[in-house]
């Protein structure tokens, strides 16, 4: 596996303008303040999530409803907004609760009676019992909220400074705004985590030299993985619990399981343009997960598509006979069921599928098979080794089928198959391949003469300019609410690679779409083939 890694990360490429001049913060770096009091910190959590670490489930029961449901399901962001501005629901006006709202007295828009101004007790009282500061029932939308007197407390203690300059996320000041990255800096894949981090620094560093995100700087801190699931976790968990980032950016995530994602949805803060090879989208989407790139399952899919398309001309017939090959492991598993399912869509018969211990691939009796069995066009799931290897003999016994694969899997050795086979070859890939000129660009940004994962340095500048656009769209008013709620507002958003993200409350992938490559005898060798594909069916 970190074979194929090394190997795939010199094949995505990316094109990036700026100069190297920021400073990464170590992970020893001073953590954040905060500017709230720990009982102001724990109602602004209650207030926003309707639950806080360590306490009491909080109950909400609604008007006309005999039981209590969790609050998570009311949480009082939802209605009064995040900085307590109040809302618009359905013709129903939600007053505010900033601290001048709540001093002074006023005619419910709801009710029409007059209320007093609110003091700490007759504001406790409205969470629990639904009556205003003049004791009179408030409107049947609010609910009465089950809590503990010190979680009651700390929402009151809040609401004396929502929609205030301390009102704030971790990691956000008046001049900065923190975020955490979790790369490989030391182990095998320690090269790839130098490079990003010199990369995601000179992003950064360009807006910080244009003054910032509404006068504040953004500042860069980095952890060790050393490429290990686990350790990811436990990385990601020190950014946030004790370097206290507002978000995170560009995080490398290894192949395996991980209690990141549990981690990143219990905590609400936002992981934008993680570098994985195949992201992992789950159903309902991630809340705080953003990907960029579609992973290996919308990449063979769009390609099985693009060989039913142009069958005729590529293999003859009009219905190919179709082999999977795939080498054991779980990294494969989504790209071998997504070509499974393809083909039944696209009505091609899968005549072999054999699975192979990675390394241990016996081509010999596999290509005497395939040759028996009439294949036209065979999908390789294993890394450039194996295919190398098969390529060998598939030459040897003087058979030609139509190799499809991917770029991020076979790597540079898909240049070591024999002249014979690169005609025959066709590759997907989420980005196009890059210009001499990309790559100048992502040299001069990381700093270095000479870059070796350019991929991951592409991906991770894709990261950085969704959270820069993401702050821009935000403002000054920022929180981890209202970031979310800017990505989920991408509609076809440049990202500077010749495609576009969108975003949405029920999407966290950037992009659908793929592209084919297809070898070519001068360098750069792949070239696209075709135009972005989305694949058939449903995404």
């Amino acid at each position: 596996m970190i074979a194929r890694v090394i190997a795939v990360k010199r094949q995505i490429r990316w094109a990036l303008v700026g100069a190297l001049c920021w400073v990464v913060l170590p992970s020893f770096a001073l953590a954040w303040s905060d500017p709230l009091s720990k009982e102001e910190r724990l109602g602004r959590t209650i207030y926003h999530l309707g639950e806080a670490e360590g306490t009491e489930e909080i109950r909400a029961q609604v008007s006309g409803a005999r039981e209590f449901l969790p609050a998570t399901l009311f949480r009082c962001a939802q209605c009064h907004g995040v900085r307590g501005e109040g809302t618009q629901e359905g013709g129903l006006r939600v007053p505010s609760l900033t601290p001048y709202a709540l001093r002074h007295a006023t005619d419910s828009s709801q009710t029409g009676h007059h209320r007093a101004p609110y003091t700490a007790e007759t504001l406790a009282r409205a969470i629990r019992e639904g009556l205003d500061a003049s004791g009179r029932p408030l409107h049947l939308s609010m609910p009465r909220y089950r809590m503990t007197p010190v979680q009651v407390a700390a929402v009151v203690a809040y609401l004396t400074q929502i929609g205030e300059e301390v009102d704030t996320d971790p990691g956000i000041t008046a001049t900065t705004i923190s975020v955490g990255t979790v790369l490989p800096l030391s182990g095998p894949l320690a090269q790839i985590g130098e490079d990003v981090r010199a990369i995601l620094s000179g992003a950064l560093s360009r807006v910080n030299e244009r003054g910032g995100v509404y006068g504040r700087q953004l500042r860069l801190v980095v952890e060790d993985s050393a490429g290990d699931p686990e350790r990811t976790a436990a990385a990601t968990a020190r950014l946030i619990e004790q370097q206290q980032v507002f978000a995170l950016l560009g995080s490398f995530l290894p192949s395996g399981d991980s209690a990141l994602p549990q981690l990143l949805q219990h905590r609400q803060v936002p992981l934008i343009g993680p570098l994985a090879l195949s992201p992992r989208l789950s159903d309902p989407p991630h809340p705080a997960m953003f990907y960029s790139l579609p992973g290996f399952g919308l990449q063979f899919r769009a390609l099985v598509d693009f060989v039913v398309g142009r069958a005729m001309e590529l293999t003859g017939t009009a219905r190919p006979a179709l082999a999977v090959i795939h080498a054991e492991g779980s990294e494969n598993v989504e790209a071998l069921q997504s070509v499974r399912r393809q083909a039944v869509h696209d009505g091609l018969a899968i005549v072999v599928d054999q699975e192979f211990q990675p390394g241990r691939l016996d081509a010999e009796p596999l290509v005497m098979q395939l040759k028996e069995r009439g294949i036209d066009a065979l999908v390789f799931l294993g890394d450039g080794q194996d295919l190398s290897a098969l390529g060998t003999e598939l030459d040897r016994q003087g058979a030609a089928p139509l190799l499809l694969s991917a770029v991020n899997m076979v790597g540079p050795r898909v240049r070591t198959l024999p002249v014979s086979l690169l005609p025959r070859v066709l590759l997907t890939a989420s980005l196009p391949p890059p210009t001499q000129r990309d790559l100048d660009q992502v040299m001069a940004l990381a700093g270095f003469d000479r870059i070796s994962s350019v991929g991951f340095g592409r991906m991770a500048h894709i990261a950085a300019s969704m959270l820069v656009e993401a702050l821009m769209r935000t403002g000054r008013q920022l929180s981890r609410t209202t970031l979310i709620e800017a990505l989920e507002s991408f509609r076809d958003q440049e990202a500077g690679q010749g495609d576009a993200l969108t975003f949405g409350p029920q999407r966290r992938l950037g992009t659908f779409r793929s592209l084919v490559l297809g070898w070519a005898p001068d360098a750069p060798h792949l070239v696209p083939v075709s135009g972005w594909i989305l694949p058939a069916g449903d995404p």
